[in-house]
């Protein structure tokens, strides 16, 4: 059971709620009794799941030796020595080919996209991760793949507006755990190297920028020619002061708390950010399936 359990440790399902932005598309299409097309969407979010566990036991690999001096990474499998490395790998190379093989049984496209994202994930842990703005922008485009598989990966196209929104708010997450791995380690450079090319005062410039962009694309979405098509109404635009308040609730807990190494999972944790986001769903949901509007 113990080695079961590192096993399990090892793939980071607690990581799994990233994958729910592959759900976006079908939430925002707004056609729930379209049960082949949620049988989809659904595939992919567990392709996703498990395309994202391979990649984290490949990081996991490279990083080995700067985890083991991190205070809360050398408790990891692989870093504690509790999971072989041959083992770790051989798992990855699994999780990775069932990954293909579920997208692949979605469509050509969403092979494809799941294989961008591979690629893009295994070349980040490889080269990319130690040039400063460029890792967060390849982070950002994991997830904006996410949306992709989930959008024009099963068949659903809505507006761009949506696709940048989420990019944005990756991007967001991003520069936010570079801003928190900086200001809760003594010594930050000797767990990630490019953290000493960063300034705290440069990622709050970052973080404030992305907040601006994420409120600016969202409010276009909800107004974009596409969107009102699609469901008829103008009125998506008043779930904005609810997206405006869980950006600022963010930033709130980023910048005042330093909450975490992990501020995505604030979304998860908070419990003001929680509701914000079921009204938010609520609220959406009602505006694009009511015959009043």
């Amino acid at each position: 059971m113990n080695k079961l359990t590192q096993l399990l440790n090892l793939l980071r399902i607690h990581q799994w709620h990233k994958n729910t932005f592959v759900l976006l598309g079908f939430f925002a299409l707004g056609d729930y009794k379209n049960y082949g097309l949620l049988l989809n969407a659904i595939l992919m979010f567990i392709t996703f799941c498990l395309a994202s566990s391979s990649v984290y036991i490949f990081n996991d690999y490279r990083d080995i030796e700067a985890d083991r001096r991190h205070p809360v990474k050398k408790n990891r499998p692989l870093p504690r020595g509790e999971v072989q490395i041959k083992t770790a790998l051989f798992l990855a190379v699994i999780l990775c080919l069932m990954s293909l093989i579920t997208s692949f049984y979605v469509g050509a496209i969403a092979l494809a996209i799941v294989t961008f994202y591979l690629l893009n994930n295994f070349t980040y842990s490889l080269f990319f991760k130690k040039y400063p703005i460029i890792d967060v922008f390849q982070i950002g485009f994991g997830f904006m793949l996410r949306i992709f598989a989930g959008t024009v990966g099963i068949g659903i196209y809505i507006s761009e507006w949506m696709i940048l929104t989420g990019f944005m708010i990756s991007l967001l997450m991003g520069f936010s755990k570079r801003f928190a791995e900086l200001s809760n380690n003594p010594t930050p450079q000797n767990h990630r190297k490019v953290l000493q090319e960063y300034s705290p005062e440069t990622l709050k410039s970052f973080m404030i920028i992305m907040a601006s962009s994420i409120i600016i694309t969202y409010s276009l979405y909800t107004l974009s020619p596409r969107s009102v098509e699609l469901h008829g109404t103008t009125n998506l635009i008043y779930t904005t002061p609810l997206v405006i308040f869980g950006i600022f609730r963010f930033l709130y807990l980023v910048l005042f708390h330093q909450s975490g190494e992990d501020p995505s999972s604030q979304i998860f944790k908070d419990k003001q950010l929680v509701v914000t986001v079921i009204i938010w769903a609520l609220v959406y949901g009602v505006i694009i399936k009511s015959p009043f509007y």
